[in-house]
């Protein structure tokens, strides 16, 4: 319920921020496909609201620092377990200690500074997961592209569907905002388990309107890998 609830206020009061605004035409720059720019803000808005300086919050307490409290210890050095902490930090809520030393190595003069995260998260994907930067930069569907990025480059905890459909619904409204249309051109692609009804209730369409518009006459009889496009 409380995801529902969650949803809507993102749906009814969504507005782009300037952080965002900045990390849209960045992603953009660097040769991502609209859907594919969004499949990834979408992530990133789950994960750190599209804010470079903050951290996680669990850890809050324990640590006793604020968000910027915390960027300016590591900065001056007065914090020195910042690499080892497994405290998630930044856009893409950076943990394991690897990625966190890359950072740190990359954005000494400041971890918190939006642009040198950007140029880091651009660096792992054109080092470490060039199959999903390649995807990134060609595909169409902007639920494919969050899920992707979700499972695959982020690979959070909890991976179920309302998880899913909640960044897809993340990354369907950067795509509305940046674009100004609806993605109508989206397609999604069948994986194991799927039925033409929970895709379409995914969606929030029809199973009639489904079958129309791909020229499906049994409903039943859907396959994995199969392209569906979605009104």
């Amino acid at each position: 319920m409380k995801y529902i609830l969650l949803l809507f206020l993102i749906i009814s009061t969504f507005c782009a921020t300037e952080n965002e605004k900045i990390v849209w035409n960045f992603l953009k720059s660097e040769g991502l496909t609209d859907a594919g720019a969004a499949g990834l803000m979408g992530n990133l808005q789950a994960e750190s609201n599209v804010r470079s300086v903050i951290y996680e919050n669990i850890y809050k307490a324990t640590l006793g620092f604020t968000d910027q409290e915390y960027v300016d210890k590591v900065n001056d050095g007065t914090y020195t377990n910042f690499v080892n902490d497994k405290v998630g930090f930044g856009l893409a809520q950076w943990t394991y200690y690897t990625r966190k030393q890359a950072l740190l190595n990359m954005c000494s003069k400041d971890i918190g500074d939006l642009n040198c995260q950007l140029r880091y998260l651009m660096h792992e994907f054109n080092t470490d997961f060039k199959s999903i930067l390649a995807f990134l930069k060609s595909s169409t569907s902007v639920y494919d592209c969050a899920i992707k990025v979700m499972v695959e480059f982020e690979n959070p905890a909890d991976q179920s569907e309302s998880r899913k459909n909640f960044r897809y619904q993340l990354s369907k409204n950067y795509y509305d905002t940046f674009t100004g249309v609806a993605p109508s051109g989206n397609t999604y692609t069948v994986v194991a388990g799927d039925t033409l009804s929970a895709i379409a209730a995914r969606f929030g369409t029809t199973v009639a309107v489904l079958c129309e518009i791909n020229g499906i006459t049994n409903p039943d009889l859907i396959v994995v890998g199969q392209v569906i496009k979605l009104p």
